[in-house]
């Protein structure tokens, strides 16, 4: 299949792919408009879970830093899911402190009342910190 043939979803899927490293640097290439990504595709790629994880963190990493409120509910529905990945469900956390909608702060405080792993406990404290007026 030639590059042309390939849907967005799978060319950003493509360059969020490699090493956890080769993933972040992808993710900071996105936020800084060297590679076009649509946040809606960003959020596709994070909600998937037959993904893998690091291209996901990525995906959620530059949709916090891109800011755009609209995918709050999205990434708080990740947070939310007690059966996603851990370190998925933290960068989630965090992408919602970094956007600054503060109408998730009742999630974020929610899930620390379930007494989460430090990890997580991590997170959400930060991205409390990050609405906090």
């Amino acid at each position: 299949m030639t590059e042309k043939a390939l849907s967005k979803r799978e060319l950003l899927t493509r360059a969020l792919a490699g090493s956890p490293a080769d993933c972040m640097e992808a993710a900071k290439k996105i936020i800084g408009r060297q590679i076009a990504a649509n946040p809606r595709t960003l959020s596709k790629i994070g909600q998937d879970k037959s993904l893998g994880t690091w291209q996901r963190i990525a995906a959620i990493y530059a949709l916090g830093l891109l800011g755009e409120k609209e995918f709050s509910k999205i990434l708080g529905n990740i947070l939310s899911d007690p059966a996603d990945d851990l370190v998925v469900r933290s960068h989630a956390a965090e992408a919602l402190g970094n956007i600054g909608d503060s109408h998730m702060a009742g999630l974020l405080r929610d899930i620390l009342s379930r007494k989460p792993p430090k990890e997580l406990r991590d997170s959400c404290t930060y991205a409390l910190e990050e609405l906090a007026p």
